[in-house]
């Protein structure tokens, strides 16, 4: 005898642009792009559709891909959060089969071109790195039944200098020398986790600010931190984050540690005083850690 034993279905990849047409004080046109990358996976009462090849119970993706275009034109939302939670009761409360939902969102990130000085009403340059959201929404009312998420993905950051490492542990295949000084280049992937409280599951806490913030102490603390290692700064990094948002109860981050080694310029009779590198991208280190209060 065999039997299904877990199942999921949804749709990946429905591609979002929304363009909100304002106007300035001066009746100009001052326009915002939001754009997201969307994910829907639902869980519910699906196994005949596996087991019996009985389609009563199973909602087309596609019908998940034009909701995603339908909510965005009649909700308004200033952030992927705030979307998330839009989507989820959508599915939840006209789903009577759905169990639970979960939205993952990435954001991509237009700033206003900048134009003698002056901020364009209506062209834009995407940022690097993508702002990532996840809410999970399940049937049963209770704070427990509700998850928010905010994130980051590929911010690349580098510093030429106030990096070490040393005083790390050896054995019989040890080739690595000690540094008090090298280059630290990493790629930030960071998640965050809101508590839960009245304010969340209403999709009023303040997510743009909070994202702000924790996009600013990444990148504040790799430039200041004199780091011993990429785990210690991993550390510093989610305890300042933590400090600075009081409504996050934990940080995950994934960094790879990505080098950069000198060449050697000697069968050119030429130094090289700590100027010419050359990256590698295999193989190379991963960090990863969870910071959360106590």
């Amino acid at each position: 005898m065999v039997h299904l034993q877990s199942n999921s279905y949804g749709k990946q990849r429905v591609r979002l642009t929304k363009v909100l047409r304002g106007e300035a004080p001066d009746g100009s046109p001052l326009h915002q792009v939001q754009e997201y990358t969307v994910q829907i996976m639902l869980h519910g009462d699906f196994e005949t559709i596996y087991t019996q090849g009985d389609n009563a119970n199973c909602g087309p993706t596609d019908t998940m891909k034009n909701t995603v275009y339908a909510i965005a034109r009649q909700t308004s939302f200033s952030s992927p959060e705030q979307f998330g939670l839009a989507l989820t009761s959508r599915f939840i409360d006209h789903f009577p089969q759905v169990h639970a939902v979960d939205v993952d969102i990435a954001m991509s990130r237009w700033n206003r071109i900048e134009v003698q000085g002056q901020a364009h009403p209506f062209a834009f340059v995407k940022e690097h790195g993508r702002r990532t959201a996840a809410v999970t929404r399940r049937r049963a009312a209770g704070p427990s039944d509700l998850s928010v998420a905010g994130g980051v993905t590929g911010v690349e950051v580098f510093k030429s200098s106030g990096s070490a490492f040393g005083g790390f542990f050896r054995d019989e295949f040890t080739t690595l020398a000690e540094t008090d000084e090298r280059i630290l280049a990493t790629t930030v992937d960071a998640v965050w986790n809101y508590i839960h409280t009245p304010e969340l599951a209403a999709g009023d806490l303040p997510f743009t600010e909070a994202w702000d913030t924790s996009y600013q102490t990444i990148t504040e603390v790799f430039a200041t931190h004199e780091s011993p290692s990429l785990q210690a700064t991993l550390f510093v990094m989610g305890e300042e984050m933590l400090k600075r948002t009081p409504t996050i109860s934990d940080i995950s981050f994934t960094m790879p540690n990505q080098h950069h080694m000198l060449f050697d310029l000697s069968p050119f009779e030429l130094d090289n005083p700590d100027e010419i590198y050359y990256g590698t991208d295999s193989p190379f280190g991963i960090i990863t850690g969870t910071v959360s209060r106590k």
